[in-house]
């Protein structure tokens, strides 16, 4: 806040801060000093600190005013909600890989390490006067493979041979090997594959469906915000269920309306205060969200003009207005007055001719044909 008080100030707080600021940046304090450029930013400066103590002064402009900031925080709020959605697609995803993983380390650890083999050859315990060498893997991963060794046999159906077996002969005696009919070592790692990958969908099924009924939550509530969040998170999930996919374009185009009604009562509070350069930004993010709303892309031209800011950008919003709704001569008048602020007077003729065969009764129309044609 400019006065630097806090939302619920009295008067003479209010009139206190305003005399302490007075006192630093009333522009006759500088009276006779040679400020150059900073004279004009200074002047207004002091023109906003005195609107700023008029309209908190006042019962009916301070309402207004807590009105307007309330706008200004739901529409943050709004938007603050609908980027979390996409951090929360993420974490749904993670932890649906983690849930899978969980699920297979579980599995893993389960299954009872392989006995020993009795044709393996018995192993000679080295002499007490042998150095003790460290083993070359430790055996924490040892029991660990050996666990995922034994659960790749179990789903081979304990036909897996192991490492380092000599391949067995063909019983005809050619010498061909006979394991082509065996499933191999890398066919038990794709079963296991693919059994993680089963688990991560059925988590990911699990989450789309409590996601859904969140969102079908929400909207029974008329929070439109949380349902288009749910509903796309959802989506993220199950992404080949059009059911889905229209709740969750339905949900959002509510959510997209109600922060689009936010910035235009932005808009218009701030129209009537004359903050151009906050008017036309509020009125841009409407025009995002409402594409054909002629009225709205005509006050946003208005407001760039009238900030001295991108008449490129003016000129394109009052175009759309004007191609929405041809026939409104309001419309028309805002696009000349962009192509006068651009210097393109022939341009400005052209559309207020246009206005004036549609308005022929219309003296403003009359007139600023009158200065157009002074002015070429």
């Amino acid at each position: 806040m400019l006065l630097g008080v806090e939302r619920g100030a009295d008067r003479k707080a209010l009139k206190r801060a305003y005399f302490e600021l007075a006192s630093k940046l009333h522009p006759d304090r500088y009276f006779r000093k040679k400020l150059g450029s900073f004279k004009v930013r200074m002047e207004a400066v002091f023109s906003r600190i005195t609107q700023a103590h008029d309209t908190l002064g006042n019962a009916q402009k301070r309402a207004q005013y807590d009105a307007y900031l309330d706008e200004q925080r739901r529409s943050r709020g709004i938007e603050e909600l609908l980027e979390d959605a996409l951090a929360e697609v993420r974490r749904a995803e993670a932890r649906a890989e983690r849930e899978a993983a969980d699920a297979e380390a579980a599995e893993v650890a389960a299954s009872p390490a392989p006995s020993p083999s009795p044709s393996a050859p018995a192993v000679t315990p080295r002499p007490p006067s042998a150095p003790s060498q460290p083993p070359a893997t430790p055996v924490v991963d040892v029991a660990i493979a050996a666990r995922r060794d034994a659960l790749a046999r179990r789903l081979l159906g304990g036909r897996s041979r192991p490492s380092g077996a000599q391949q067995p002969v063909n019983p005809a005696g050619n010498g061909t090997s006979s394991t082509s009919s065996r499933p191999s070592a890398s066919d038990a790692m794709a079963s296991l594959r693919r059994r993680y990958e089963e688990r991560k969908n059925l988590a990911k099924e699990t989450q789309a469906r409590a996601y859904t009924a969140k969102g079908q939550q929400a909207l029974a509530s008329n929070d439109p915000v949380a349902a288009a969040n749910a509903f796309r998170v959802a989506l993220s999930l199950r992404p080949d269920d059009p059911e889905l996919d229209r709740l969750a374009r339905d949900a959002q185009a509510k959510a997209d309306e109600l922060l689009a009604s936010t910035y235009e009562n932005q808009a218009k509070y701030e129209e009537q205060n004359s903050q151009w350069a906050e008017a036309a930004r509020s009125w841009g993010r409407v025009c995002r969200v409402r594409p054909n709303d002629a009225r709205a892309h005509e006050r946003g031209a208005n407001a760039i003009v009238k900030a001295g800011a991108d008449l490129h950008e003016a000129g394109r919003l009052a175009q759309r207005a004007c191609t929405l709704d041809p026939d409104n001569t309001a419309f028309r008048i805002t696009l000349a007055n962009v192509y006068l602020a651009a210097g393109l007077t022939l341009n400005a003729r052209r559309e207020l001719e246009t206005a004036a065969q549609q308005s022929p009764q219309d003296g403003t129309i009359q007139a600023m044909l009158k200065r157009v044609g002074k002015s070429g």
